[in-house]
């Protein structure tokens, strides 16, 4: 025993010094990037209503069907299959869904498969009927076609349990993204990069808990490549690149005997050209009602603003283990108003 406790302990901190030398890497890397800072910002928009109703915190705590976006090491937690969906609009216009399937390993951890899409889809392209005349009564603009505008990633990501050290559980996992853009008259482009996640946690069956998650997101740069030349006529496709950067994510469960309740808050601080602050908070009543409170900082191109969210939740548990969860969250933005999120949850 005492033999075998060594070896897993010897295992761990491998991993462990793995994943560090991996963040380290990854920021090595990104001290050199020069490209544009905003480049496919719709991976920073989080999915899944219940980690946008609590300020996008959901590094440390997204231990469902939309870890393959937030953390891939949460999947090492995941015993059962599981699949996510939601559906929403950015600013009135945007279709934003995200669907997500998880399949169990046999060996402490799961796999899982996801879609994130945002775009417009058929916007009209306009011509004149006689092209050398101005615009008049007789010749007015007609729709002569349509064209989506749209912005996809593909995710691919496993996640392990390890074994404990030093009375934590950890968890280690990785996504693979594979991203395709298709915008007017058949411009587009695609790209891949990878991510990297990990996950301590005290003690799940006591009535405290902590969890401690990082993700070094787009570790070693993610690339894209797009089929139109750069504005200065070289001859070569242009280029884009993600810089790396880190999600560090810090949560405490509290279980109360008031109601049979649990209060959890979170903390996320995103590290890329600069730091954000993602903070929410919790409280599940009976094991069913959900209500939850956050505060998202986001910085834009001109300045950072600061959004209120909120939302809720109602998760449903059966004694097979099976379950639902239907959530709810809306942020409010300083200039553009409210926004509405909708998820399903389904475990089987």
């Amino acid at each position: 025993m005492a033999v075998s406790h060594q070896k897993n302990m010897k295992h761990c901190k491998k991993y462990i010094f793995c994943f560090i030398v991996s963040i380290i890497i990854t920021f090595y890397v990104g001290l050199f990037s020069v490209d544009a800072k905003y480049t496919a910002d719709f991976l920073t928009l989080g999915v899944g209503a219940r980690a946008l109703a609590m300020g996008g915190a959901g590094t440390a705590l997204s231990a469902d069907a939309y870890a393959p976006y937030w953390n891939s090491a949460a999947l090492g937690q995941l015993t059962r299959y599981e699949v996510s969906f939601m559906h929403s609009t950015l600013n009135g216009e945007d279709a934003y869904d995200f669907v997500s399937y998880i399949h169990p390993l046999k060996e402490r951890g799961a796999i899982g498969v996801s879609w994130l899409r945002v775009g417009v889809d058929d916007i009209p392209i306009t011509s004149l009927p006689v092209v050398t005349r101005p615009v008049g009564a007789t010749n007015r603009p007609e729709v002569v076609g349509s064209f989506n505008n749209t912005d996809n990633a593909f995710l691919f990501a496993s996640g392990w349990q390890l074994p404990s050290l030093y009375g934590m559980d950890l968890r280690v996992g990785g996504t693979l993204k594979l991203l395709y853009m298709s915008g007017y008259r058949s411009t587009n482009a695609i790209g891949g990069g990878a991510d990297i996640g990990f996950i301590a946690m005290t003690n799940p069956e006591k009535p405290h808990q902590l969890t401690l998650g990082l993700q070094a997101s787009d570790a070693f740069q993610t690339k894209l490549y797009w089929n139109t030349p750069p504005p200065s006529g070289d001859l070569t496709s242009h280029t884009e690149t993600i810089p790396p950067h880190l999600k560090v994510g810090i949560a405490t469960i509290h279980k109360l005997n008031i109601f049979r309740s649990a209060l959890v808050l979170a903390l996320d601080t995103y590290i890329k050209d600069g730091v954000e602050l993602h903070v929410g908070a919790e409280w599940t009543l009976f094991d069913l009602l959900a209500l939850r409170i956050g505060l998202a900082e986001r910085s834009g191109s001109l300045e950072s603003v600061h959004q209120l969210t909120a939302g809720a939740g109602l998760n449903l548990r059966f004694v097979t283990g099976a379950g639902a969860g239907l959530d709810y969250a809306f942020a409010n933005h300083p200039a553009l108003g409210g926004s509405h999120r909708m998820s399903l949850r389904i475990r089987f």
